[in-house]
């Protein structure tokens, strides 16, 4: 596939995520030819959220719907979030 490591019939990438938080995003490419998967953020090695990545038309839509999703979860209860 070229992005990531493969695994099965997708690939496994990691997410680009704040320091002290990780995340990985795993997608499969649908029967229908639409791409989906499933996104883990962690922070300190503790995770603290899975992402649902719905059905989207290509790749980089997936892979972009998967980014920004983990960004407004990072920014929303990241540490440095104010009260």
């Amino acid at each position: 596939m070229g992005y990531g490591e493969s695994i099965m019939d997708g690939a496994r990438l990691a997410l680009s995520v704040p320091d002290g938080w990780t995340g990985w995003l795993e997608l499969m490419r649908t029967p229908s030819g639409t791409y989906a998967g499933i996104a883990e953020l962690s922070f300190s090695g503790v995770p603290r959220c899975a992402l649902v990545i719905t059905q989207q038309l290509s790749w980089d839509a997936a892979v972009e719907r998967a980014t920004l999703r983990a960004e407004h979860f990072v920014r929303q209860w990241g540490p440095a979030r104010s009260s």
